[in-house]
């Protein structure tokens, strides 16, 4: 997809440029708000208003490098401000409620079915053995393929800092049992996509 030429016709007004973008980053916004937060309608609330939003300002909004970046960054605001209109709480700072999950579903994936049950305790705990900014990360950077500006805007670091934080995930999880063979590294890698 040419992005810059989409966005361009979607802010003239282009229907079909729109559904583009939509179609475009649907699914890694569904699968990305999940891990934000579990209420499946909250997050479908959530972005249907960042389309909304999109939609109604497309004249006034800037011209993006990358649309999957611009939406999810606009997602990730939106469930923060919906979880905090939700909690009531006026001091709390900005994402520290947001708490990046990593849902099994490994029933949806061919290749995740021939995993046996120890080494799915396995790759959920070397999961869980990150802590959640560093989930958040590596769910950016190897299942969306986002850059290091962009994850560290995302997140609120510095650039470097997450280049840091994706070396120190990628040794912790070096370490774990799932690494004994390198069968196991690609399942795992595999299930780091697994919305």
């Amino acid at each position: 997809m040419d992005q810059e030429r989409v966005w361009s016709e979607f802010k003239n007004g282009s229907k079909q440029a729109f559904e583009s973008v939509y179609n475009y980053c649907i699914d890694d916004m569904y699968a990305y708000g999940l891990k934000l937060n579990s209420n499946k309608e909250l997050v479908k609330d959530c972005i249907q208003q960042v389309f909304v939003d999109i939609y109604e300002r497309r004249q006034v909004l800037s011209n993006p490098q990358n649309i999957k970046y611009y939406v999810l960054k606009a997602l990730k605001h939106q469930i923060y401000k919906r979880q905090k209109k939700e909690k009531k709480k006026s001091n709390i700072d900005e994402f520290s409620e947001l708490k990046f999950k990593t849902p099994y579903n490994f029933e949806d994936k061919k290749i995740i079915s021939e995993i046996d049950e120890k080494k799915q305790r396995l790759i959920k705990k070397a999961l869980g053995s990150l802590s959640s900014k560093q989930r958040e990360i590596m769910y950016l950077r190897f299942t969306t393929g986002m850059e290091y500006t962009e994850i560290a805007e995302m997140v609120g670091i510095d650039h470097n800092s997450v280049r840091k934080q994706v070396y120190r995930s990628i040794k912790k999880l070096r370490n774990s049992e799932i690494f004994d063979d390198y069968k196991s590294i690609i399942l795992f890698y595999s299930a780091l996509s697994i919305p």
